[in-house]
């Protein structure tokens, strides 16, 4: 099989693209990924409360446009335990001190039996896309809060919980 050779180095004009896997560009479309920043913590946190508490997982982020969104997502890792068979907890997202999303029913357990422990460092992912029009640091937080006399114990044995935050540029 025959082969062409072109001279790219005639006749061209204009930007020419990145050979190395470059796009070349000099701007971006709406939907591309300005930054990602990642949070962890390892630290056990326990939560017995049904008042929303901090669960010392954090992020700080500053968008490049008020325009941008923010994809707040992760995995937090956590070990509940409680002598109630139905016994639960929520987690609710904040961007400093705004409460944006809240699930009530992160983990809800209706068990027959009064195992103390029924779930042990298990992984639960959230996800929730913000628009918080700044270009000012803002910093998002995971808060927690249980029911049914449970209690929560956030990063057991130092399991790592993950937040993730990426810029969405609109």
């Amino acid at each position: 099989m025959a082969f062409a050779t072109i001279d790219v180095t005639k006749g061209i004009t204009g930007v020419t693209p990145v050979a190395n896997g470059g796009t070349g560009a000099t701007s971006f479309a709406p939907g591309k990924i300005g930054q990602v920043l990642r949070g962890f913590g390892n630290t056990s946190t326990t939560i017995s409360t049904t008042t929303y508490s901090s669960t010392n997982l954090s992020q700080a982020i500053t968008c490049s446009a008020t325009s941008s969104k923010v994809l707040i997502m992760g995995a937090i890792s956590a070990s509940m335990s409680g002598t109630n068979t139905d016994r639960g907890f929520g987690i609710r997202i904040r961007r400093d001190t705004t409460s944006v999303f809240e699930s009530q029913t992160l983990y809800h357990s209706y068990h027959k039996s009064t195992n103390s422990q029924f779930i042990d460092g298990d992984k639960f992912p959230f996800f929730y896309l913000d628009s918080p029009s700044s270009t000012s640091a803002i910093t998002y937080s995971l808060r927690c809060a249980t029911w049914n006399s449970g209690s929560v114990t956030f990063q057991p044995d130092q399991n790592q919980s993950d937040i993730i935050l990426m810029e969405v540029l609109a």
